[in-house]
């Protein structure tokens, strides 16, 4: 089976099309998140990077955003994982980690889940990403020679709330928060990061 051009074996894609997940939890039912943007293969053969973000017409002022944010990952409208982010040069920054996660020394997380929108992008489904911003507040932070107020982020306490929220009704972690449930990745996606790496 291949699409624009990349190839995926097989044999993994028939295993693939019979995994289930028994979380179904569909973005309909979350009120707070915001399309911003969508996967597609990388057209632009130049490159290694095998995936690219097709980004809404939302202005730098969402996508590039420095406050605290919690992603989603949307697959057909089900909700696979649930992170979240303070790094510099917003939502946009962040993903850029998974567009080139085959490339480079990346982490397991980073290859992985990049690996995973590559195999459902290979069967045509379709991969969103939403986002949940942190509202910045001025605070009390301290450094070594006293206090300063300065505007944080809470994104890591709000991740965890939006994670505890999905669980509680789901009564299971998303299933591409392998972290958070405790579970190994897939012996091949474990190989093709090794061998990646060497």
């Amino acid at each position: 089976m291949a699409q624009g051009g990349y190839a995926i074996p097989l044999w993994h894609a028939i295993l693939y099309s019979y995994q289930t997940t028994d979380t179904i939890m569909n973005i309909d039912q979350v009120t707070t998140a915001v399309k911003v943007g969508q996967f597609v293969i990388n057209p632009n053969r130049n490159t290694k990077a095998r995936l690219k973000v097709m980004w809404e017409d939302l202005g730098k002022e969402v996508l590039k955003d420095n406050a605290g944010r919690v992603y989603l990952m949307v697959v057909n409208g089900v909700i696979k994982k649930i992170g979240g982010s303070v790094s510099k040069g917003g939502i946009k920054s962040t993903m850029s980690f998974y567009e080139s996660g085959n490339c480079g020394r990346p982490s397991i997380r980073s290859f992985g889940i990049q690996q995973l929108i590559f195999e459902e992008l290979c069967m045509d489904n379709v991969v969103e990403i939403y986002i949940i911003t942190s509202q910045r507040v001025l605070a009390p932070v301290q450094g070594l020679f006293g206090n300063e107020e300065i505007p944080i982020s809470a994104f890591k306490e709000m991740e965890e709330k939006c994670i505890a929220d999905f669980v509680k009704i789901e009564d299971n972690h998303p299933e591409w928060n392998y972290q958070e449930a405790g579970k190994p990745w897939e012996g091949y996606i474990q190989e093709a990061h090794a061998a990646l790496l060497s």
